[in-house]
């Protein structure tokens, strides 16, 4: 993957929420009792220019029906 900013070659990352658990995006219905929808986040970085990329791993599994 190249950087939007410089267009050097960027580096995965491991994005992290504290030291025990990965970072994750949640998705869930108010009210409801069924669990909520989790997905992991990939992270670049550029090591030239310090730009970050984030994506959702598996986006389509956030979706509510």
């Amino acid at each position: 993957m190249r950087c939007n900013k410089c267009n050097a070659e960027m580096n995965n990352a491991k994005l992290t929420g504290n030291t025990l658990y990965p970072l994750i995006l949640t998705n869930k219905k108010k009210g409801m009792l069924e669990p909520e929808k989790r997905c992991y986040v990939l992270c670049y970085v550029c090591p030239e220019c310090g730009y970050i990329e984030i994506y959702a791993e598996k986006p389509k599994e956030l979706k509510i029906d």
